[in-house]
Parts: structure tokens; sequence; C-alpha cells
């Protein structure tokens, strides 16, 4: 007779995405302050939770304990609940060359300025706010310590709002002049939103998550 015992089933294990970061696991479902807690460094008291779905979005703000059914493939994007403040070796690991490495490795096809190696521009496609399914051209300073300090706003072109130095986001502290040497290098008409990351210690120090700030202010525009 055989003592054998029958082998358990190893746990399915799902995939998702969190602030574009592949994660794992095999919880079958984990509630949005779950999903926070486990997979970012974020303080899910002063965060909440959206699922993207194609161009829908839902929100867990207010719901943090509310159960997620989790499936391969979900992605999620965390949005600080506070404000958006307006600023006066084989691998790169700092600077434009991490930063443009990370860009690759998420699909984008991102180029220099002629004689500007800091000046970083590619393609994006708006997921949300209300210019949700618009192609711009993004543009960014790159700190040469990047990622330990990031860059102090994006540069848009074309110029999706009008220019308004004072204020603050989502329509205001929008410049012109900053956006020159863009203009000069590729082209077009291109404008400064001055949006430094202000909540970065909080995330991790990679391109995508950078990148979940650049979509948290077209998600509020």
């Amino acid at each position: 007779m055989s003592t054998d015992k029958p082998a358990k089933d190893k746990p399915h294990q799902i995939h998702i995405f969190v602030d574009g970061e592949k994660e794992d696991t095999t919880e079958g479902s984990l509630t949005a302050a779950q999903i926070i807690a486990l997979f970012t460094t974020r303080d899910p008291t002063q965060t909440y939770l959206v699922r993207i779905h194609g161009n829908e979005r839902e929100s867990y703000e207010g719901r943090a304990d509310v159960p997620i059914e989790l499936k391969n493939g979900m992605r999620f994007q965390t949005v600080s609940l506070g404000p958006t403040p307006v600023s006066d070796g084989s691998h790169a690991t700092v600077g434009a060359a991490f930063f443009i490495e990370g860009l690759r490795e998420l699909g984008y096809k991102p180029m220099t300025l002629p004689n500007r190696p800091e000046h970083v521009v590619f393609d994006y496609v708006v997921e949300t706010g209300s210019k949700k399914e618009t192609t711009v051209r993004l543009g960014f300073v790159v700190p040469p310590d990047f990622p330990a300090t990031t860059p102090s706003g994006p540069y848009v072109s074309p110029r999706v709002f009008p220019i308004k130095t004072d204020g603050q986001h989502p329509h205001g502290a929008i410049h012109a002049t900053q956006a020159q040497p863009f203009e000069e290098g590729v082209g077009g008409e291109w404008e400064y939103w001055s949006r430094p990351a202000h909540d970065w210690q909080a995330r991790r120090k990679t391109v995508a998550g950078y990148l979940s700030h650049i979509w948290h202010l077209w998600d509020t525009q």
C-alpha cells in the first residue's frame, strides 16, 4: 500500500500592475488598502486606489476596505490625497540614461534634444482626465541624480492649456519661456507645467513610479 501523501496544489499566482509595476500575489481578493500597503511604499490613509480598464477608471476613494476580486492583468494606479504643489554599468542607475532605459522598458520611444542629453522627449497618449485619448509629446529635464531627485514638471506639446504663470494646478503655473529649448530642439509649441512630485519619498524610485505622478496630473485636469 502506498504511503505517499497527495501533493498539495500549488497556489495560483495572479499578476497585476500597480503604478506600472508588475506584482504577483496568490490572494484571490484584496482590499484597496491592502493593495496599497502590500505593493507600494505609500500610506494607505493618505492614498486611494484607481482601477484602470481600457478607457474606463474605477476609483476606490472612500472605499479602501471594499474587497476587489483580482484577475490577471488588472491595472491599478495610486493617487495621493494631498495637494499638488508648484515648484519655484550595463544598466544605468542614475540620471537621464536611467530615465530613458526605464521609458524603453515601459514601451516608449524616447529621444534627447541635440546637445542636451538631459532633455528627454517621447510621445504619450493621455489615459484619463479631460484630455483622455489625446496624443501629446512630453519632455523632461532629468536631474543628474534621478531617481533621487525628479524633474520639476513636464513640458507638453502642443499647448493643451492657456499659459498662466500664476496660480496652481490644474490650470495655473503653466509657462512658455522655460519651454524654449524644446521648441528649438524638436519644433512645435510647448508649455512647461511646474509640478514637482511632492510625494516622491513615498513612491518607488522607478520611472514607472514617476510616470504615475504624471498620470495623476492628467487625471486631475
